[in-house]
């Protein structure tokens, strides 16, 4: 595997050198122009350092920071008219209109400020670019004052705020209706995550005690399948994040649902301490960022530590976790170019504890403990070719995390009655052993995910008349191995008397390795006095070094992505600039399965035979008939997710309106599917032999026996799950109004989620029905949709205000559900086949509802199963508020739901009474900057 996974990263070497020669020879020179210059402290004439100057057209924004120096620096504009802005809150804003026809050098002095908040947003903004997004920048985390990624959501369309969960597994679910079944994880799954350019694979995720006990305390922690868990993720190392809702570019797959970039801060910071608390927890936080302008070096260091309860007065369920990340960049610069290296390590760990209180139960040995650790190294590599050449950068970027994750769990274990030990390893008839009355039994579950990313990537720029081409190719490879133990514990002492699954080391599992390749052209046109800005481009992925028994091994995904952007002529309405943009997109987006989903553990079915209880230990018999059923899904496929989006972006007089209509489908999602299989076993007759005068230990041969069959069920993972979204998400933000430094932005979107089954699902007939003396002898096939369709219409009005008076910046939130609805897909509950214990296929016809066995079967449905339940009008209000203290210090305080209105409300005739409202969830923080 290592030598092959090191000819595919020679391989991906060679075709992006080759792609770039030969796009090079090929495209000819086209001029570009530079605008670079200084900002200057107007007052003491000194660099203003790390401020963001935008160079606005009307096609296109391009984005600049000042270095330490106050350089800066804004690469490839094409020739036209720009404004040039900057704004900042310590400084006055400033718009510099400039008509560029050459390279450009303009030195920028700026009036200090009390405070100028007009371009500082403390809420999500809608990107002005081709798809939809949103971006949330620093002063938007900071007045949100959240305690993992999770809290971040709240801004996005749609999102609201909610009491953290912080003992529970944190999934992501965009442009969606909450509260989905497991059968739809793909969701979360769907969702990508990058950090500084890296992914967050979860692919060799196969921390699961699932099989292995009754009740299971780590089934809600569980994130197998699942995607990231957002509880790992701190804030404070956040510079910005932007999370695309829409189509995204094709640089980045492996997707379906949505992506979300974290940029982690970068450059010369102040040293900062951050301490919030509230109803269910505390958080640490430090961090500073170092300058040396003689080495163009960086380095930046953060550390954080939160620990939360699932309710203050538990102390016996709690979540912890530490985190810690070190970053640098190094540049060096010549008359060719410029040369730029990133690297981070980043460690993570979390724990999940949970463990009996004395004072509840008699099992006072029952504890669970679950901890992640997770360690990373990135690097990335960037050459900028300072001269005219079509050619304009490569860029080589690694990373490697290993982790070392463990699920210990003890369990009190009390047989009721004799039972027998099923602990075989291997498939057939045996004798067995009785479990000891009572013991503590032990799990280990022990999981070593390693994962490697290379990805390399060329950019170029070049013209054709009148259309700028900024173009990109490049390829990836992700190798994903777990060399953990897997599932460990003594097989005389398990968990669960009847389990069905057996310890299996996850190391003996293979390596999954993708590689994928990108290419995609971004257009910059003029119309007249029109623009359209165009992306186009086609990702390819495949598995490699797959057994050809599966589908999916080497095959090649293509996800063809296109977005457009169409900006009208600016008008003046009263001497105030109206500008608006009309787009769409429509991209084919796809995910590939885990490990977990490809190599699923055996399931072990166990029928005891023979249960022989004497009084006499040494008279007593037991014989055990076991089977073994690989469920693995040769024909699972990728899932793939079809999604077109219409959008428009208005703006006058500083006031803007974006509106979003989206429609994504999706009927290959994964999840666990019923297959039954028929079973043969022996029936010993106990009473076949004379107990009372035993004089040695019988035979199982002694007992008579009758041959037997039934239909015992198991899971394969499948693409069974179908996931249709439709939407509008919408934001209206006003300008600052200036006389009470105040604004107003109003939010929120329409869902309509639809779950369904897109394949046939298998039930056994029920236990009750006794046919000739005997159960589970049919199995019903129903074809029709048993999933539902849920609704919701929201609405979240933000105003946020600043005191610089006081250094007092205050923000009111009312965030209102007008509706929330589900309605269960209408189905019969009437099987089309069904299967004979001789495992022939049958229909189901009208004859079949009075047979005195297969009636069973058809599953009768009252009709306010399918009735549609809506419940109306829920509101809350929320406030928070920071406090400065000279630059140095910020108290902050938060309150969720300071008032709420939930009416009770009559549903088909019968009133449901919502009384029992949630309580106000408040906290504060302490922020020292030095």
């Amino acid at each position: 595997m290592k030598r092959r996974y090191g000819k595919s990263v020679i391989w991906l070497w060679s075709a992006i050198i080759g792609t770039c020669f030969s796009l090079n020879i090929v495209f000819a020179q086209y001029p570009s122009f530079n605008v670079q210059g200084k900002i200057l402290n107007s007052r003491i004439n000194e660099p203003i350092s790390f401020l963001v100057i935008t160079a606005n057209s009307q096609s296109a924004e391009y984005r600049a920071i000042s270095d330490e120096k106050g350089g800066f620096l804004l690469e490839n504009l094409p020739a036209g008219s720009y404004m040039l802005s900057i704004s900042s809150i310590h400084f006055q804003p400033k718009d510099i209109q400039l008509a560029l026809n050459k390279d450009t050098t303009i030195n920028i002095t700026l009036e200090p400020a009390q405070r100028v908040l007009d371009d500082v947003y403390i809420t999500a903004s809608e990107s002005k670019g081709l798809t939809s997004s949103s971006t949330i920048d620093r002063k938007a985390m900071e007045h949100l004052q959240p305690s993992s990624f999770t809290d971040i959501l709240e801004l996005l369309p749609g999102g609201r705020a909610i009491d953290p969960k912080l003992t529970t597994m944190n999934q992501i679910r965009l442009r969606e209706v909450e509260e989905a079944s497991a059968g739809y994880d793909i969701s979360s799954l769907g969702t990508a995550f990058y950090i500084d350019g890296s992914p967050i694979n979860t692919t060799a995720n196969m921390q699961t005690t699932r099989g292995f006990t009754t009740t299971d305390p780590h089934g809600s922690r569980n994130s197998t399948n699942k995607g990231v868990d957002m509880r790992s993720i701190p804030t404070d190392q956040i510079e910005s994040v932007e999370i695309v809702r829409g189509i995204p570019s094709v640089e980045y797959g492996d997707l379906t649902s949505g992506l979300v970039k974290i940029t982690r801060k970068k450059g010369n910071t102040p040293y900062s301490v951050r301490m919030k608390a509230d109803g269910f927890s505390k958080l640490m936080a430090a961090g500073k960022g170092f300058y040396f302008p003689e080495k163009n070096l960086s380095l930046n260091a953060d550390i954080d530590f939160l620990d939360s309860k699932s309710d203050p007065r538990d102390n016996y369920e709690n979540f912890k976790r530490l985190s810690g990340s070190i970053r640098t960049e190094k540049l060096w610069e010549t008359n060719q170019g410029e040369f730029t290296w990133n690297a981070s390590i980043d460690y993570g760990t979390t724990i999940d504890n949970q463990r009996t209180d004395p004072d509840n139960s008699y099992a006072l040995t029952d504890s669970y403990k679950s901890t992640y650790n997770r360690i990373a190294l990135s690097n990335q590599f960037t050459y900028k070719f300072a001269n005219k050449s079509v050619l304009k950068s490569l860029n080589l970027s690694t990373n490697f995390s290993y982790q070392n994750d463990l699920v210990d769990l003890v369990r009190w274990t009390q047989a009721r009655t004799a039972t027998v030990l099923i602990n075989s390893l291997e498939e057939g008839a045996h004798d067995a052993r009785y479990v000891t009355p009572s013991y503590a039994a032990e799990l280990r579950v022990d999981g070593k995910p390693l994962n490697a990313f290379v990805k390399a990537r060329a950019d170029f720029e070049f013209r054709t008349k009148q259309i700028n081409h900024q173009f990109k190719v490049g390829a990836e490879t992700n190798y994903s191995k777990n060399n953990g133990d897997g599932q460990v514990y003594d097989l005389d002492f398990p968990l669960r008397q009847d389990q069905t699954a057996r310890p299996r080391a996850f190391n003996s599992i293979p390596a999954m390795h993708n590689l994928s390749f990108f290419a995609e052209d971004v257009m910059h046109m003029y119309v007249g006095d029109h623009t359209v800005n165009l992306s186009a481009g086609l990702r390819g992925m495949g598995l490699l070094s797959m057994d050809k028994q599966y589908s999916i091994a080497n095959k090649i995904h293509l996800d063809p992505r296109l977005n457009i952007k169409w900006t009208l002529p600016q008008m003046e309405i009263n001497q105030q600039r109206l500008s608006i943009g009309l787009g769409g997109g429509y991209g084919i987006h796809t995910k590939l399965p885990t490990l977990n989903h490809l190599y699923p553990d055996p399931v072990y079915e166990d029928i005891i035979q023979l249960n022989f209880y004497h009084n006499n230990p040494e008279f007593r018999k037991a014989n055990v008939m076991t089977y073994i059923t690989d469920p693995t899904n040769y024909g699972l496929a990728a899932a793939v997710n079809k999604k077109w989006e219409i959008n428009s972006d208005i703006n006058f007089a500083g006031n803007r309106l974006a509106i979003t209509y989206f429609n994504e489908k999706m009927s290959s999602g994964f999840r666990s599917s019923s297959r039954y299989r028929v079973l043969d076993y022996k029936d010993y007759d106990n009473t076949s032999i004379d107990a009372g005068n035993l004089t040695q230990a019988p035979e199982t041969s002694d007992f008579e026996y009758e041959e037997a069959r039934e239909f015992r069920g198991y899971s394969v993972n499948s693409n069974g799950s179908a996931l249709y979204k439709e939407g509008i998400e919408y934001q209206f933000t006003t300008k600052r109004l200036s006389s009470i430094n105040t604004r107003f932005t109003l939010s929120g979107a329409w869902f309509k989620s639809t779950y369904a089954s897109s394949q046939p699902s298998y039930q056994v007939i029920t236990q009750n029905v006794v046919t000739d003396g005997k159960t589970r002898q049919y199995v019903g096939i129903y074809e029709e949709d048993a999933g539902n369709v849920r609704q919701q219409f929201n609405t979240n009005l933000i105003v946020d205000s600043y005191l610089p008076k006081l250094g007092l910046t205050l923000s009111s939130s009312v965030q209102s559900f007008w509706f929330t609805s589900r309605q269960q897909n209408f189905n019969s509950g009437r099987p089309t086949a069904y299967m004979d214990i001789q495992e022939e296929l049958h229909p189901f016809t009208d004859a079949e509802l009075s047979h005195p066995d297969l009636q069973w079967l058809n599953i009768p449905r009252h009709e306010s199963t399918f009735r549609k339940y809506t419940v109306p009008i829920d509101i809350q209000v929320n406030l928070k508020a920071t406090k400065e203290f000279k630059n140095k210090m910020r108290i902050s305080m938060f309150v969720n739901r300071l008032f709420k209105y939930a009416p009770n409300y009559e549903s088909y005739g019968i009133t449901q009474y919502r009384q029992n409202l949630t309580a106000p969830y408040f906290g504060m923080e302490l922020n020292f900057t030095l």
